[in-house]
């Protein structure tokens, strides 16, 4: 007999407690690996920029070959153009000790050919169900 108004207020108290912080959007954990010629992009970055019907764009640092986007970060239902990017190590870091001061490093040589990036047709779509892991295999060796 008692124990159907605790049952009762633990239903409620799960259903409000359920509806708290939830995301309108709809987003989804995203994340994946990324190769360059085989072998683990080590730094980088990739960024998912919604085309007419998503909502959102969201991206992630690259490491060791893997990135991933938590939940509240993540994307909603829809299709994305992808853009990598990840430079040529020891670039665009150092300032050469003989410039002038306030003098801008060098620029980073882009290991990631422009179809990846600023020429990307890149897409992945992003469905309701899954799957929300994202692999790329870029190769720049034909």
């Amino acid at each position: 007999m008692y124990w159907r108004p605790i049952a009762v207020l633990a239903a409620g108290l799960l259903i409000v407690l359920g509806g708290c912080g939830s995301d309108p959007l709809g987003r989804h954990a995203i994340s994946g690996n990324v190769t360059l010629d085989g072998a683990p992009v080590e730094k980088g970055s990739i960024s998912f920029q919604p085309t007419a019907q998503a909502t959102t764009s969201s991206g992630a640092v690259i490491t060791g070959g893997k990135y991933s986007i938590a939940r509240e970060n993540g994307l909603p239902v829809g299709k994305y153009r992808v853009s990598i990017n990840a430079p040529q190590p020891g670039t665009g870091t150092d300032v050469p000790a003989d410039s002038m001061p306030g003098e801008a490093p060098p620029e980073a040589v882009e290991m990631i050919p422009p179809e990846w990036n600023v020429n990307s047709n890149q897409t992945i779509e992003v469905k309701a169900s899954g799957p929300f892991e994202f692999n790329f295999e870029v190769a720049t060796k034909k």
